[in-house]
């Protein structure tokens, strides 16, 4: 038995749409068919254990009640309290019983119930009733042709059905941010597929789909689509502008993306001042330069509250890793004029980069791994000189980054066209003294 959120707060036009969505939802994601709208309750005539935890993350679901059922009557009511409560006995001492008459002409009104069932289960258990603290409650549910008993109230997440509000791109990163923001924006009916702009090769690509494919147990339909992006372009642009300008790629790029695919809106996973590119000034200005709604579901959220949820969904300890800065002091109150200047001196053609856009699957990346190289005639590269470096075969490079990720990515694509390249994050190599 499944109870509902918010939707009872709609019209009856718009209530009755909604449920028809969440039962449809439901049984596509169960494989089930027989199940019905009754009164408040979407009733699933059957049980699974397995299902528990596909209901427990639908959006729309706010209960989940596992109940046995009968035909309605005043001794069956009595009978199968009875043969429920039996189950719990030698684990408590206290219980209480609490009824919902659903049906107003059942003869029995609910505190008559609960008194004539209390009565039989002290008759025949040696055990208390406690209204107040009870160990144990036994939930009797009254329908005209049956009733329902069940001791359990499993929480789901609540909110409206999947895809009652439209559907959306999430500019996604596999970290908790994007991740999170995907978990609270789809409890208010928005169906959503996922967009990652990546700049550090297959090999980061394998953490973003990882974490994808944790989020589609919430989001079972969901799909996930890539764009590469050349991190050359970042190099290329005025200082200080470098974050906001790959911020701004990724917007123009999502905008392209959702308007040919018919996507009502970008979200994302910004939070206010959390970086420079989260500033008032920043997101003013990215929003200028879209025609499109952006929705940013953790606007209010702050760090330690987006990491709980990460938990929560189950993403923290695989979410990807931070990517390095492609820049040191990045402006917090970035011009307008100036961004658009340096988007056209770029001469990006979206229609083009859009086309190269492609859905992920499966994945299957062979991994990357160098052993530590001798100092010896080992030529040292930071991340900031990575994509301006004259690199030449003959010689050797240790490529050094804060993550070890865009240095891994360069190390690699370096080792392709022939020449010796080694990677490192910032903490090993201070540590093992090559800077």
């Amino acid at each position: 038995m499944i109870g509902i959120d918010e939707i009872w707060t709609k019209s009856e036009k718009v209530k009755k749409q909604m449920i028809n969505m969440l039962i449809n939802d439901i049984k596509n994601r169960i494989n089930f068919d027989k199940i019905e709208n009754r009164r408040g309750r979407i009733i699933i005539w059957d049980y699974k254990d397995e299902w528990i935890n596909i209901l427990r993350n639908i959006p729309g679901i706010k209960n989940i009640y596992p109940a046995i059922y009968f035909e309605t009557s005043i001794e069956n009511i009595k009978k199968y309290s009875l043969e429920f409560f039996n189950n719990f006995i030698g684990n408590i001492s206290r219980f209480k019983v609490s009824t919902k008459r659903v049906d107003k002409n059942f003869p029995y009104k609910s505190i008559e119930v609960n008194k004539i069932v209390g009565e039989e289960i002290l008759n025949k258990y040696k055990l208390k009733v406690d209204v107040k603290n009870p160990e144990k409650i036994l939930y009797i549910e009254i329908h005209k042709d049956y009733t329902f008993i069940y001791d359990k109230i499993i929480s789901g997440p609540g909110g409206l059905p999947e895809g009652s509000q439209g559907k959306g791109i999430l500019l996604f990163s596999g970290g908790s941010d994007s991740s999170v923001a995907s978990y609270i924006i789809s409890k208010r009916g928005l169906k959503i597929d996922f967009l990652f702009i990546n700049i550090a090769g297959d090999i980061y690509l394998q953490y973003v789909y990882n974490v994808y494919n944790k989020l589609k147990d919430y989001f079972p339909n969901s799909k996930l689509y890539v764009y590469d992006l050349d991190i050359g372009y970042l190099f290329n642009v005025r200082e200080g502008y470098r974050q906001i300008l790959f911020k701004a790629i990724m917007y123009k790029i999502a905008e392209k993306f959702a308007k040919k695919n018919n996507y009502d809106c970008i979200v994302t996973g910004e939070s206010l001042g959390q970086v420079s590119t989260q500033t008032i000034d920043s997101l003013k200005v990215l929003d200028s330069i879209v025609d499109i709604l952006v929705l940013r579901p953790l606007i209010g959220f702050n760090k330690g509250e987006i990491l709980d949820l990460s938990k929560k969904i189950g993403i923290y300890n695989i979410r990807a890793p931070e990517i390095c800065k492609i820049e040191n002091h990045p402006v917090t109150k970035p011009k307008i004029d100036i961004i658009i200047s340096e988007l056209n001196k770029l001469n990006i053609d979206l229609d083009k980069e859009v086309e190269k856009i492609k859905e992920i699957n499966n994945i299957n990346i062979e991994e990357f791994n160098l052993k530590i190289p001798d100092k010896k005639d080992l030529i040292i590269v930071k991340s900031e000189e990575f994509s301006k470096y004259n690199f030449e075969k003959g010689k050797r490079y240790l490529l050094i980054c804060k993550k070890g990720i865009l240095s891994k990515y360069f190390a690699k694509r370096l080792r392709n066209i022939g020449i010796e390249a080694y990677y490192m994050d910032e903490k090993t190599a201070k540590m093992l003294k090559y800077i």
